[in-house]
């Protein structure tokens, strides 16, 4: 796989996730080599699941919000539904799975 990147560097890009709000508005995505960045034209245009999941918001938070609020937070949903489907294609081995196990315990037999 020619995106095939780390467990490390994944959890990596998630940490600086979380950093993206303290640092401020100007802060420019990270190349990781490994992920492509979401064009402009794209969040410009969201598609139609973006544009209901924002009417939800917009109906159960609209007195609270202002229109630019709306605007950010439909580009938002539309960038994570992006990076979702970008996550769905990538292939996973067999090790990669989540690992479950499950067992009865031993007790008594009839």
């Amino acid at each position: 796989m020619p995106n095939e990147f780390s467990r490390r560097e994944f959890a990596e890009s998630l940490a600086l996730a979380a950093l993206v709000p303290l640092l401020g508005a100007k802060v420019e995505p990270l190349q990781l080599g490994w992920g492509k960045t979401v064009a402009a034209s794209a969040v410009d245009h969201p598609g139609a699941l973006a544009k209901a999941l924002a009417e939800v918001i917009r109906v159960q938070y609209g007195s609270r919000l202002r229109q630019a609020d709306l605007v950010t937070i439909t580009s938002q949903i539309q960038n994570g539904l992006e990076r979702s489907e970008q996550i769905r294609k990538i292939e996973l081995a067999n090790g990669d799975e989540p690992f479950t196990y499950s067992a009865v315990a031993p007790g008594p037999t009839p």
